[in-house]
């Protein structure tokens, strides 16, 4: 019989690893939160302070004590670089669900991998620790290359949020994905 010391950690990816964030990851966040690009990706237009997301580095850390949501930080595995966030929000211990999140903050870290490892990381820690049945996902309709990486990962389409965000003056679909815990295959 295996020892559960001898099972990889799911916290470690090909390319990431995550971790807690911490308050000197303060630094790296608004590095890249601000830019534009970042920003639309995550739906927030708005720039915002690094008080406010002090702020929100505290909040993460206060639902992750009560277990209500869990997010990390993706780190590059060689260069130990802060690379962004993937989490584990709205979780339902009764329904064994929860919601997925992942950002890759500075553009010219995108189409690297990191997000999809990212991904696969957050997976495994949902189904395998967190023991979840489902976990869902919202994925702007129109950026495909998102789409096709979390078919990829096993992800399913699931419905349309009929023109559910307000992007650059024009109303946009949101696709609604989902994987459950016996489609979720470790690659």
């Amino acid at each position: 019989m295996t020892s559960v010391y001898d099972l990889p950690s799911p916290f470690f990816g090909e390319k990431v690893f995550l971790r807690a964030i911490e308050e000197s990851d303060l630094p790296s966040i608004m590095e890249h939160w601000n830019a534009y690009e970042t920003r639309v990706s995550l739906g927030k237009f708005v720039p915002s302070s690094s008080i406010e997301r002090e702020q929100w580095i505290n909040e993460v850390n206060q639902k992750a004590k009560k277990g209500e949501a869990y997010t990390f930080a993706i780190i590059h595995k060689v260069k130990e670089e802060f690379l962004g966030t993937v989490a584990l929000k709205r979780i339902n211990m009764i329904n064994r669900g929860a919601s997925l999140s992942v950002s890759i903050h500075n553009p010219a870290n995108h189409n690297k991998g990191y997000g999809t490892d990212a991904v696969r990381c957050i997976l495994k820690i949902g189904f395998n620790i967190l023991n979840l049945h489902r976990i869902e996902l919202h994925v702007y309709e129109f950026t495909a290359n998102a789409v096709h990486i979390y078919e990829k990962l096993g992800f399913k389409k699931v419905g349309v949020r009929r023109q559910a965000s307000f992007i650059i003056g024009e109303y946009r679909d949101d696709l609604v994905m989902d994987i459950l815990e016996e489609e979720f295959v470790e690659l």
